[in-house]
Formats: structure tokens, C-alpha cells, sequence
């Protein structure tokens, strides 16, 4: 039977992620009246009509209903740091990658190579074409064991490393096209707009273009 192998949060993680963040919001919500009463100590002090209204009130049931608004609180924040960490869901048949409640699935015959650049998972295909990239958070030697173990080519680095050229504006071996949404991408990475950056990562990706990010600047390759 095909065994599936998970990469991503490990048991411990997800554990530590599912209590740490209610419990902690139920021990500031406890301790509300009590912090609310020592923050109004401070000479100058923001909101401080709310909170002199909250030491006015019973401590007890502000402490208890403040608690239980901080569980609620840290559950929320707790699933939105699963969806924003990249699942990966390998089998002998396809990879299934989970991001943002987002799932994209890529079929093994599609795949050339699996390499981790940095801190981020990328996959190609068979004419060099990025099919994915996302950012993943476990250690390269069990992202490198998992794919292996299902028969997909690990490599150590990007396989066409020595075919990136710097890009510049109006670059001549590039189409108008690209190089404007190139100049778009190196000002949003210059104004640190880094999903804007992702975004148009993208659509470069899907005309073929392949980037590298080096302190801001831009190495491009096409994919004939």
C-alpha cells in the first residue's frame, strides 16, 4: 500500500501550536484587572478611559470572561499559523502542497527535480519551468528524504545555476513584455512589497521565466 509522507509541522510542533497560544491568552485575559490596574500607574498612558472602566468592574467575572475570550483568541491565532505554513503531502503518484488554504497538486510524472533554495522548496519540470516555489520550514535533510524515498530526483542546488544573467531595464534578450513586469517586480522588491514580488514571481513563471534573488537585484533565465 502507498504510503503517504507529510513534511511540515511535526506532531510536537502542532501540539506546542494548538496550546501555547490559548494558554497564554487565558492567562492574560486572567490577569487583565490586574494589568489594567498597574498600566494606569504610568503617568501617561494610552485608552486610558477603558481602562479605568475595566478596574471598575468585578474583578472576578472580567478576569473570567477576559480568559475565555483569550482560549478563543489563541485558537484563532493557532489556525492561522497552520495555514500559514506550507504543507507537503508526497506520494508515489503526486505531490500535494497546502498553503493559505490553497492546495495545488503535482502530478510525479510532471516533476524533473525537488531543491531547496534558501529556505524555499521549488519544483520544476521537465523543460526547467518553475512549477512551484513557497517557503518551507522543515530541515533540507527531511524535505531530501521524503521526496527521495518516493523516487522523485533530489538536487543539492538549482540545476541550471550557471544560466541566470543579471537583468537590468530593457534588457535586449528579453521581450518588451517581460522586462516591464520585471521592472514592476524589482520595485516592488525595492519598496518591500514582498507579495507583490511573489505575485509577479508567478506570472513571470508562467511566461517561462525563472528567477533568482540576490539583495534585491534580479538573475534571470528563460525557459525555451
Amino acid at each position: 500500500m502507498n504510503q503517504e509522507t507529510i513534511i511540515g509541522l511535526s506532531k510536537i510542533e502542532k501540539t506546542l501550536y494548538w496550546i501555547i497560544p490559548p494558554v497564554l491568552g487565558a492567562v492574560l485575559g486572567w490577569f487583565l484587572p490586574v494589568i489594567a490596574d498597574w498600566v494606569l500607574t504610568i503617568p501617561i498612558v494610552p485608552f486610558k478611559g477603558p481602562l479605568e472602566f475595566i478596574t471598575s468592574l468585578n474583578n472576578f467575572w472580567v478576569s473570567i470572561i477576559a480568559a475565555v475570550i483569550g482560549i478563543v483568541a489563541g485558537l484563532f491565532f493557532s489556525q492561522y499559523i497552520f495555514t500559514e505554513i506550507l504543507q507537503v503531502f508526497i506520494s508515489d503518484q503526486n505531490v500535494k502542497l497546502l498553503f493559505k488554504e490553497k492546495e495545488e497538486v503535482i502530478e510525479k510524472k510532471d516533476i524533473s527535480a525537488v531543491y531547496l533554495e534558501n529556505k524555499d522548496l521549488v519544483v520544476l519540470d521537465h523543460k526547467g519551468t518553475e512549477l512551484y516555489r513557497e517557503q518551507l520550514e522543515s530541515k533540507r535533510a527531511l524535505a531530501e528524504s521524503a521526496f527521495k524515498h518516493h523516487g522523485y530526483k533530489w538536487a543539492d542546488e538549482d540545476p541550471f545555476k550557471n544560466e541566470y544573467q543579471r537583468w537590468v531595464a530593457d534588457h535586449p534578450d528579453f521581450p518588451s513584455h517581460i522586462n516591464t513586469l520585471l521592472l514592476a517586480r524589482e520595485r516592488a522588491l525595492l519598496d518591500n512589497k514582498h507579495e507583490e514580488a511573489k505575485i509577479l514571481r508567478k506570472d513571470l513563471a508562467k511566461l517561462g521565466v525563472v528567477i533568482q534573488d540576490e539583495d534585491k537585484r534580479q538573475y534571470v533565465r528563460m525557459v525555451s
